[in-house]
C-alpha cells in the first residue's frame, strides 16, 4: 500500500508539473486538491499549488494593470490565503515558502500594494539568489519577481529629503532588477519554444531597461542593452517583441548618435572546435546559467558605423513586419490586419527617414513595393510610395542650365522613372483628397515629363484644396500653377491661347509673390514672365527681389545678366559680365555660367576672351564626365540650379506645329539618315554627350565670330560625333555653310534641322536668310513671317523681313517691319535666355 501511495503521489506531481508548464491552471488546481486529500503530508505543497493556480488563472484573464486593481483586490483573497499558508514552517520544510513569497509579491503588485510586494521579495531574499539552473516554471517566477520588483521601485515615490546617494542606489537596484528580469525572460522563452508568451509584465521589463538608461543620460548603455537583447537567439515567442526592440534601437541611433560618439558593436568570440574531426560548430554562446543564448558565428556580420546598423535594423524589422502581415480582407481579421499594418508603417516611415538622409531611396522603394501586397487602400503607404518614387527619379547627370522642367527623352532611364512616379501619384491622389503637397509633387513630375496639361490639372487641384482650407501651401500652389501656364504659353503656337496662358501665369505669379514675399522662386518665375512679355523694368525689379531673398540663386543671376545685357543698357554691360562671373563663382561645377559668360564676352569684351571661356567650358565638361556618378537618387526639386527653363534651341519638344506638315516625312528621314550614316563607327553615347556637344557648338559659333570657318567646321564635326540626331548640329552646320557663302548647302541644313524640330526659331530665321540670298524672296518672306508669328518680340526677324520686303519692292511693308525692328532692338538682350 505504501509503494502504491508513493507512486500515486509521483503521478500527481508529474501531471501537476506538466499542467504548470502548459499554463493549464484549472487542471493544476484540481490535481493539487486531489493531492491534498490523498497525501496530507504534502499539504503545504498543495496549498502553494492551489494558490498559484488561482492567482495565475485570474491574471491570465485580468492582467496586472492599474485598471484591474479593484477587481484583483476582490477576487484574489482566496489565492492570498493559500499562498500565505504555504509560507509557514511546514512550507519552509517542504521547500515552497520562497516561491510562495515570490508569488505573494506578484499578487500584492496586482492589488496595488507595492510596498507589501517589496516586503515579500525581501523575505524571499531575492537579491541574494544564487544563479543556477532552474526549472522552466521557476525560471518564469523568478523573472516576474525581478520585473515586478523593478516596477514597484519605479511606482513608489522617493521622499524629497532622500539623499542623492540613496536615490542613485535605488535607481541602480531598479535597473539591475529589470536587467535580470529581461535576461531571465529571454532565457525562459528560448527554453519553452513556441508554447509560451512573455506577458505584459515581462514585456514591460524587457523594454524598460534601455528607457531608464536614456533618461539617466547613459545613451551608450541603452544601445548596448538593445544589442544584447536583439543578439539573443530568436524563438517563436520573441518575434513580435524583437520587431519592437528593432524599431526602438533604430530610433535611438537616428536621434542621438553621430559618427563621433558612435561605438560599433563587438563581435562575440566563438570557441575553437575540439578535435580535428569536428565538423559542426554551435552558432550561439551562453555566458551563464541566467544569461540567454546569443548568436555567435564566424561569418556573422557586424556593422561598422551607425548608417550600416540603422539600415540593417530597419531592413530586418521590415522583413519581420511583412512576414506577419495579414493578407485577408475579411472583417474577422480586421483588428489583426490593422495591427500588422501599423507595425509595418512604423518601420517603413523610419526607413524613409534613413534612406532619404543617406541617399538610399532604392531600399525604400523595394520596401514600399513589398508593402503593396497588404496595404490595399492605405492612403499613407501610397502617399509614401508616390513621394519616394518622385524623389528616386534620377536627377540630371550634372548641374544643367537652370531648368526645372527640361524635356526628358522617351525611353531613357529618366523617362521610365518619371512615368513610374506619375503613375503612382495618379493612384495615390484619390486616396488623399485633401493633400495639396502630394499634388504639387505630381505636378512637378508631369512638368519634367513634358505633360503640361496634366501638371496644370494637378496644380489646380492643389490650389483649390489650399484655397478652401486657407492652408500654408497656398503661395506654392499659385507658383506651380503659374509655372504650368508659363510653360503652356511657351509651347503653344496659337496667339490667342498664348496670350490667355500668359495672362493666367502672370496673375498667379503675382499672387504667389504677394502671399510669400520671401520666396526667391516665385520672384524668379515672375521676372521670367515679365521678360517673356517684354516688361523689362518690372523684370529687373522682380530679379532684384529674387536675389535679395536668395543671393546665390542661379536663375536670378542669369536673369540679371540677361537684363543688364540689353542693347539699351549702355555701360551696364559690365554689370552683366559681373553677374555671369558671380554665377560662375557660386557654381564652379556647372557649365551654364561659362556659356553665359562666353555669350556676353562676344558683345562686351573681345571674341578672343569668349573663345578662351569656351575652351574652359569644354575642359570642364570633359573633366566632369570622368567623375560622373552612374546613379543618383536625389530630389528632383525646384532650387537654385533648377529654376528657369532650358534654351529653346536646346529643346527636343514635340514637333507637332505649324511646320510639321510642310517639313515632309522625306526630310525627317534624310536628316536622321545623315546623322546615322556614321553611327556604326561611333563609340557608345556618353552620359554627358549633350553637354559636350553644346560646348563644341558654342565653340563653333565663337570661331565663326572670329572668322575661323574651318575651325568652326571641326567643332561641328565633334558635336555631330556625340549627338548625330541633334537639330542643333544641323543648324550650326548651316551657319558654317552660310559663312562660306554656300547658301544651297546651308538651306538644306536648316531644312533638315526644322524637319527634326519644326519650331526652332533660329533655324526658321536662318532659312529665311538663305532663301533671301538664293533670290527666293517669296519663300524667304513666308519663313520670316512664320518666325514672327511664333515670336513677335524678336528684332532680328523683323530686320531680315524688312530686307526681304524691300527687295520685293514693297516699301510700305518694309518700312513697317523696319520700324518694328527698331522698336524691339533696345529690349533685346545680348545674352539670349531660354524664352
Amino acid at each position: 500500500m505504501t509503494s502504491r501511495s508513493k507512486n500515486a503521489v509521483r503521478g500527481y506531481e508529474t501531471e501537476i508539473e506538466k499542467s504548470r508548464e502548459d499554463s493549464n491552471w484549472k487542471k493544476a488546481v484540481e490535481l493539487a486538491q486531489q493531492l491534498k486529500s490523498r497525501s496530507p503530508q504534502h499539504e503545504s505543497l498543495a496549498h502553494f499549488l492551489i494558490g498559484e493556480g488561482k492567482l495565475e488563472a485570474h491574471l491570465d484573464e485580468w492582467p496586472p494593470t492599474k485598471e484591474n486593481i479593484e477587481r484583483a483586490q476582490r477576487e484574489l483573497s482566496e489565492a492570498r490565503g493559500y499562498l500565505t499558508l504555504a509560507t509557514d514552517e511546514a512550507g519552509k520544510r517542504a521547500g515552497v515558502a520562497l516561491d510562495a513569497h515570490l508569488l505573494l509579491g506578484k499578487l500584492n503588485y496586482a492589488c496595488g500594494g507595492y510596498d507589501e510586494a517589496l516586503k515579500h521579495y525581501k523575505l524571499a531574499e531575492l537579491n541574494t539568489l544564487t544563479e543556477k539552473e532552474l526549472p522552466v516554471r521557476s525560471l518564469r517566477i523568478v523573472a516576474e519577481s525581478y520585473a515586478i520588483k523593478g516596477l514597484c521601485l519605479e511606482q513608489n515615490t522617493v521622499p524629497g529629503s532622500t539623499s542623492r546617494f540613496k536615490q542613485a542606489e535605488r535607481e541602480s537596484e531598479m535597473i539591475r532588477s529589470f536587467e535580470l528580469a529581461s535576461d531571465l525572460t529571454l532565457l525562459y522563452l528560448q527554453r519553452t519554444g513556441s508554447g509560451a508568451r512573455a506577458g505584459p509584465t515581462l514585456e514591460t521589463a524587457l523594454q524598460r531597461v534601455p528607457i531608464l538608461h536614456i533618461r539617466a543620460g547613459r545613451l551608450q548603455n541603452a544601445i548596448d542593452r538593445y544589442r544584447e537583447m536583439l543578439n539573443a537567439v530568436e524563438s517563436v515567442s520573441t518575434q513580435a517583441l524583437r520587431l519592437t526592440l528593432t524599431r526602438q534601437l533604430a530610433e535611438v541611433l537616428m536621434r542621438g548618435v553621430t559618427g563621433q560618439v558612435y561605438k560599433a558593436p563587438e563581435k562575440l568570440s566563438v570557441a575553437p572546435p575540439q578535435g580535428t574531426l569536428t565538423r559542426r560548430r554551435d552558432e550561439y554562446v551562453s555566458e551563464g546559467p541566467w544569461k540567454p543564448k546569443k548568436y555567435a558565428a564566424i561569418n556573422q556580420f557586424v556593422p561598422r558605423n551607425e548608417y550600416e546598423e540603422v539600415v540593417l535594423l530597419l531592413l530586418v524589422g521590415e522583413a519581420m513586419a511583412v512576414r506577419d502581415a495579414v493578407l485577408s480582407q475579411s472583417e474577422v481579421f480586421e483588428a489583426a490586419r490593422a495591427h500588422a499594418l501599423r507595425n509595418a508603417v512604423a518601420v517603413v516611415d523610419l526607413l524613409a527617414l534613413a534612406a532619404t538622409r543617406w541617399g538610399q531611396l532604392c531600399l525604400l522603394l523595394e520596401s514600399l513595393e513589398r508593402a503593396m501586397k497588404f496595404s490595399f487602400g492605405c492612403a499613407h503607404i501610397w502617399r509614401q510610395r508616390a513621394l519616394a518614387t518622385a524623389a528616386a527619379a534620377p536627377a540630371p547627370t550634372r548641374p544643367a542650365p537652370p531648368a526645372p522642367h527640361s524635356h526628358i527623352a522617351p525611353g531613357s532611364s529618366l523617362w521610365n522613372a518619371g512615368v513610374r512616379a506619375a503613375g503612382v501619384a495618379r493612384r495615390a491622389t484619390p486616396l488623399c483628397p485633401s493633400d495639396a503637397p502630394l499634388r504639387l509633387v505630381a505636378a512637378n513630375t508631369c512638368y519634367r515629363m513634358g505633360w503640361i496639361e496634366e501638371g496644370i490639372e494637378s496644380a489646380e487641384e492643389a490650389l483649390t484644396i489650399e484655397e478652401e482650407q486657407n492652408g500654408p501651401m497656398l503661395a506654392r500652389c499659385c507658383l506651380f500653377t503659374g509655372i504650368g501656364y508659363q510653360m503652356k504659353a511657351q509651347k503653344t503656337n496659337s496667339r490667342i491661347d498664348k496670350d490667355a496662358a500668359n495672362d493666367k501665369s502672370l496673375k498667379l505669379l503675382i499672387r504667389a509673390v504677394q502671399l510669400d514675399d520671401n520666396d526667391h522662386l516665385a520672384f524668379y518665375y515672375l521676372a521670367l514672365q515679365y521678360m517673356h512679355l517684354g516688361m523689362l523694368n518690372e523684370a529687373m525689379d522682380a530679379t532684384r527681389s529674387c536675389l535679395s531673398a536668395r543671393a546665390e540663386c542661379g536663375g536670378g543671376l542669369r536673369l540679371a545678366a540677361a537684363l543688364w545685357s540689353c542693347a539699351c543698357a549702355g555701360s551696364r554691360g559690365a554689370r552683366a559680365l559681373a553677374a555671369a562671373r558671380l554665377a560662375r563663382q557660386h557654381y564652379p561645377a556647372a557649365d551654364w555660367p561659362l556659356a553665359a559668360l562666353a555669350a556676353l564676352q562676344l558683345t562686351w569684351e573681345t571674341p578672343e576672351a569668349a573663345l578662351a571661356t569656351g575652351k574652359e567650358l569644354l575642359t570642364l565638361v570633359n573633366s566632369s564626365e570622368s567623375e560622373l556618378e552612374t546613379e543618383h537618387n536625389g530630389y528632383a526639386e525646384l532650387d537654385a540650379l533648377s529654376d528657369s527653363q532650358h534654351d529653346d534651341t536646346q529643346s527636343n519638344r514635340d514637333g507637332a506645329s505649324i511646320r510639321a506638315e510642310s517639313a515632309g516625312v522625306y526630310r525627317i528621314e534624310r536628316a536622321l539618315s545623315e546623322g546615322a550614316s556614321s553611327l556604326s563607327t561611333q563609340r557608345p553615347r556618353a552620359p554627358l554627350a549633350d553637354h559636350r556637344a553644346h560646348a563644341w557648338l558654342l565653340l563653333a559659333q565663337l570661331c565663326l565670330r572670329l572668322g575661323r570657318v574651318s575651325a568652326a567646321a571641326g567643332c561641328v564635326s565633334e558635336a555631330a560625333a556625340l549627338t548625330p540626331f541633334s537639330h542643333l548640329v544641323l543648324y550650326t552646320r548651316g551657319l558654317v555653310h552660310a559663312a562660306s557663302l554656300e547658301w544651297e548647302e546651308a538651306r538644306q541644313c536648316f531644312q533638315n534641322a526644322l524637319a527634326i524640330h519644326p519650331t526652332h526659331l533660329d533655324s526658321i530665321v536662318q532659312l529665311g536668310a538663305a532663301y533671301y540670298n538664293l533670290g527666293w524672296l517669296g519663300l524667304a518672306e513666308k519663313a520670316l513671317r512664320e518666325a514672327a508669328s511664333l515670336e513677335p518680340s524678336r528684332a532680328d526677324t523683323w530686320r531680315r523681313l524688312a530686307l526681304v520686303l524691300a527687295a520685293a519692292h514693297d516699301p510700305g511693308a518694309a518700312a513697317d517691319a523696319a520700324a518694328a525692328a527698331l522698336a524691339l532692338h533696345p529690349h533685346e538682350p545680348a545674352l539670349h535666355l531660354p524664352l
